[in-house]
């Protein structure tokens, strides 16, 4: 197991697929569940161990005590944007400090990726993410969009990453 990041005492690591797949499924499921009571656990689990046939820019894992996950992508329809597709910490974790380290290291892979720019989409209702997300330089962009399995719309943030490389 490599370390590729440590802050205080979380370890972030690269995921290894598939053994990490189903705890990421897991996790995404019980933070979904504690933010908005009950949720429909097989499609939302489906929808995490999909996205793994996306092409990976970086898949990250912190494990016990704090589990948490951050799936990154390549853009979808822009190639120089890369997609902060999945940020989750178990609820037991929320609060330590997992989820903003998760996103630096998001932010780090992307920018040495040489992507131009760092997407993600948040439920409009769910502010304490959307606060991580504007504290770290995130900006909203493009109108609110319908959840893809129902819910509160969502809106698209972005960060520009070139603000990000070293000696900019």
């Amino acid at each position: 197991m490599s370390l590729v990041h440590v802050t205080d005492a979380t370890r972030i690591r690269a995921g290894v697929l598939p053994d990490d797949v189903e705890l990421c499924a897991e996790i995404w499921v019980r933070a979904l569940e504690a933010r908005d009571g009950t949720v429909d656990a097989e499609a939302m689990a489906e929808r995490v161990r999909a996205s793994f046939q996306n092409p990976i820019v970086r898949f990250a894992v912190v494990d016990s005590p704090r589990n948490g996950f951050a799936l990154v992508e390549s853009g979808r329809a822009d190639p120089s944007e890369a997609l902060l597709h999945f940020l989750a910490v178990h609820p037991g974790g929320a609060g330590s400090g997992v989820g903003r380290a998760l996103l630096a290291d998001a932010v780090e892979h992307a920018t040495r990726g040489a992507f131009r720019s760092l997407t993600l989409e948040v439920r409009t209702t769910n502010v304490r993410a959307i606060e991580v997300y504007t504290r770290a330089g995130f900006v909203p962009f493009g109108g609110q969009i319908p959840h893809p399995l129902g819910g509160d719309p969502m809106q698209s943030y972005r960060l520009a990453l070139a603000d990000q490389a070293p000696g900019s």
